[in-house]
């Protein structure tokens, strides 16, 4: 029986669910790929969270 991807698991998973289907492409993506996502992640991503904490007011999370 073929295993199925952690994707097919339903749509509402939740964050244990995008957890999972992060893992189940993470481990699907060749090594070199890999490595230049996290190459990029590192240079861009200190800007990218820089200007969300800009957009948030008062650096507060927002009322459930």
């Amino acid at each position: 029986m073929p295993r199925l991807p952690f994707f097919m698991l339903g749509r509402r998973a939740g964050p244990v669910g995008l957890v999972l289907t992060a893992w189940d492409i993470w481990r699907r993506i060749p090594p070199k790929q890999r490595k230049k996502l996290l190459d990029v992640a590192r240079k861009r991503g200190p800007g990218l969270a820089s200007q969300a904490a800009k957009r948030r007011p008062n650096g507060r999370s927002p009322k459930p």
